[in-house]
């Protein structure tokens, strides 16, 4: 859900802009991006599954997508911003702890409370194929949607290009272009 994702980060912009757009845009995207540190690392692992959905199996994802290591990545990554004040510290960590909320509607029964955690859960949206792209297109066009009717100054040239390679990233990753 990676356009989800971005999706996500822009509809966040539009509730409160004083958070920084990068801000947003990384702390979406932050799981994944420790993913690939702990997986680089050999802490976390996933198996390479051609022609299945998603493409992958994510094996080992405990350490950068458990409920307690999300809530502790959103503090961590909150407290970097605590001269901005209370309320972009919370913008910030919502954005972390989003990642975790919407990963749980697409992961297919990887994802823990904990590390290390023996209950597995997920909805598994990814493994419907195509219903899943269609699901985070309306979550992709809501959010995209919400944030142009929520801005309150003209969207610049930028804030176009970045919307328009949310909505470009999704198209690519279409369960048709997979094959």
């Amino acid at each position: 859900m990676m356009a989800g994702h971005f999706a996500a980060a822009a509809a966040m912009k539009a509730r409160e802009p004083r958070v920084p757009t990068w801000a947003f845009v990384v702390g979406v995207q932050l799981c994944d991006i420790l993913f690939a540190i702990f997986v680089a690392a050999g802490i976390e692992r996933f198996t390479k599954t051609p022609g299945q959905a998603a493409g992958i199996r994510l094996d080992f994802i405990d350490w950068s997508h458990s409920l307690v290591t999300s809530l502790l990545w959103a503090a961590l990554f909150a407290a970097l911003f605590w001269r901005r004040g209370r309320v972009v510290m919370l913008w910030c960590a919502v954005a972390v702890l989003s990642h975790f909320v919407l990963d749980v509607v697409m992961h297919p029964h990887d994802m823990v409370l904990w590390p290390h955690a023996s209950l597995h859960f997920g909805l598994g949206l990814w493994q419907e194929r195509p219903l899943w792209w269609f699901v985070e297109l309306a979550f992709v066009a809501a959010c995209l949607g919400y944030y142009l009717v929520r801005r309150r100054r003209p969207i610049g040239a930028w804030a176009w290009v970045g919307l328009a390679t949310v909505v470009v990233l999704h198209v690519l990753n279409s369960p048709w272009l997979q094959r």
